[in-house]
């Protein structure tokens, strides 16, 4: 029904017109950061070949130091980034549509995960969607702990397979991709203490310096939670922009250590992606979850 739902709402915004009418006069001096997290290679295939037709495909250095000079001379109208989160495995199957259409996207990776056998928390089997929001609501410790008495769940637990990429395929994809840090074990990290918080953003950082060669100076909130904490850290340790989960568009007043996103679905057909370029299904989406969230107060 959810997804019934979603492709309606993206008929409806299509056929309205609205994506040329905010792609034209909306997004002409604002820039979009789409955020993936799995894409399958098709349909990012298609999103691809799409905005090659009617946008600009910039790095998110572009945008970040464009950010800090108040200076969006140099950037072309109607320009995005892409960004895809955590470090999936099956985000090294990217790597052909990078070099076809000559993109250079932001792979914001928790370091403690690729190149491991370890697994993410949110993708345990058995979680339902309403536990793992529960989970995101506990503190750092709680949540550890209910992960190891449900479900067996240790960060540094190994299993047979993988679920991030591995540091050869990090090598491989380096020229067309920039890495930078997620965290190490994607906590939510509002719930962590100062001390986690400070490993979690610092360590990932020297995680991935150390394993790629590479200076880091972009960073990505898990879950897109963060407070004034969150951001002295990130300042303090040395990076230039951090993304958040906020949904929007990026101007010259938008704080590099706050940066919009546009979320996008992984495998959204053409129609809903055109649609979610234009914010209007994520924001109906957002508001039907926190109506439901209050209802269950």
């Amino acid at each position: 029904m959810r997804n019934f739902l979603k492709n309606l709402v993206a008929t409806f915004v299509c056929l309205s017109g609205m994506p040329f009418l905010i792609r034209e006069l909306i997004c002409r001096d604002r820039i979009a950061i789409l955020m993936y997290h799995d894409p399958k290679p098709t349909a990012f295939a298609k999103h691809i070949a799409y905005l090659s037709r009617h946008c600009t495909i910039v790095s998110l250095d572009t945008l970040v130091s464009a950010v800090h000079r108040k200076d969006f001379s140099q950037i072309p109208p109607k320009s995005v980034v892409i960004t895809i989160d955590d470090g999936h495995a099956g985000n090294f199957k990217l790597l052909p549509i990078f070099k076809q259409y000559q993109i250079r996207p932001t792979l914001y990776v928790c370091t403690q995960i690729v190149s491991t056998h370890r697994h993410f928390w949110f993708k345990i089997d058995g979680q339902s969607k309403k536990e793992k929001e529960r989970l995101k609501r506990l503190s750092n410790a709680e949540r550890l702990t209910r992960l190891k008495r449900t479900v067996d769940f240790e960060p540094e637990k190994t299993y047979p397979d993988r679920q991030a990429f591995n540091v050869a395929e990090m090598r491989e994809m380096a020229e067309r991709v920039d890495f930078q840090p997620h965290t190490r074990f994607h906590p939510i990290l509002t719930r962590c203490t100062e001390a986690e918080c400070e490993q979690e953003i610092l360590g990932s950082k020297s995680d991935l310096e150390s394993l790629l060669g590479v200076e880091c100076l972009h960073f990505s909130y898990p879950n897109g939670d963060y407070t004034e904490r969150e951001v002295q850290i990130v300042k303090a340790g040395g990076f230039r922009s951090a993304r958040t989960t906020e949904i929007g568009w990026n101007t010259l007043d938008t704080p590099p250590y706050q940066l919009n996103a546009v979320p996008i679905t992984d495998n959204a057909g053409l129609m809903l992606f055109r649609a979610e370029l234009t914010t209007i299904p994520q924001r109906l989406s957002r508001w039907v979850t926190s109506l439901s969230r209050s209802n269950e107060r």
